[in-house]
């Protein structure tokens, strides 16, 4: 999977929660890739571990959407803790 496919994958799995939020988190993920570089994108991606893993970690702050399409991408409560490091990180 490269930097395109995961985006777009990212976008699809957002589907749902508020535009304006939606709009942030690909804002976010768009600008950490670019800020890493094209070179270190692989390394990124394998940070990441996969857009499911992300979007779970988005939604989890949104309760009223559906979560089902992410539920099985792993625990929420990592997500999240994973989602907070990697924004201080920036």
């Amino acid at each position: 999977m490269n930097r395109q496919e995961f985006m777009r994958r990212l976008e699809q799995l957002l589907e749902g929660i508020p535009e304006e939020e939606k709009r942030e988190a690909i804002a976010y993920y768009t600008s950490y890739f670019e800020d890493a570089g094209e070179e270190n994108e692989e390394k990124i991606i394998r940070e990441l571990e996969s857009p499911e893993k992300v979007a779970a970690t988005i939604r989890a702050d949104f309760p009223g959407c559906n979560n089902s399409e992410t539920a099985s991408s792993g625990n929420q409560q990592e997500s999240s803790e994973d989602y907070l490091e990697l924004q201080s990180a920036v």
